[in-house]
């Protein structure tokens, strides 16, 4: 699918989904059991809330020259079947909920890749760029907080 979207459309997009995921986990919290699952999917609903904080604090430095450009790419739909298909109940372990984790996360890396093979002007690149690497970032610290949970 072609998207003709300005990089706010993006950003915005980014925090929503940061809020949903946010809220996701947070309603699986209540339904869990398990004290280490129920742990590790409280700190994910913070930690997504959290992304969400600082993709609004990301997009008030950003100039409106970078927020209005306008800009058409090609994407695929992101694979939501994590939130629809996965054996999420009040048994599920810690592996199933960073597996759920690491699949969605995937989406929105996938997501500023694709801006990324666009041809861009730089500011805006500079921008996809840095929230690619933020993403990254804030994967390795989930799955390493994830591991320490577990180990509890």
């Amino acid at each position: 699918m072609t998207t003709v979207q300005t990089a706010k459309d993006v950003i915005e997009q980014t925090k929503a989904f940061h809020k949903r995921l946010g809220s996701f986990y947070k309603e699986l919290s209540d339904k869990v059991e398990k004290e280490r699952v129920k742990l590790l999917l409280d700190y994910m609903s913070r930690h997504h809330e959290n992304l969400a904080g600082i993709m609004d604090e990301y997009e008030s430095g950003l100039s409106e020259k970078v927020l209005t450009t306008w800009f058409m790419y090609v994407n695929k739909e992101c694979d939501l079947s994590p939130f629809f298909s996965a054996d999420l109940g009040p048994d599920m372990t810690a592996q199933q909920v960073v597996q759920v984790a690491v699949d969605l996360d995937k989406c929105l890396l996938e997501t500023y890749e694709a801006m990324l093979q666009n041809d861009i002007p730089d500011d805006v690149s500079e921008v996809f760029q840095g929230l690619l690497d933020m993403e990254k970032r804030e994967k390795i610290k989930l799955a390493k907080n994830a591991l320490k949970i577990e180990t509890l």
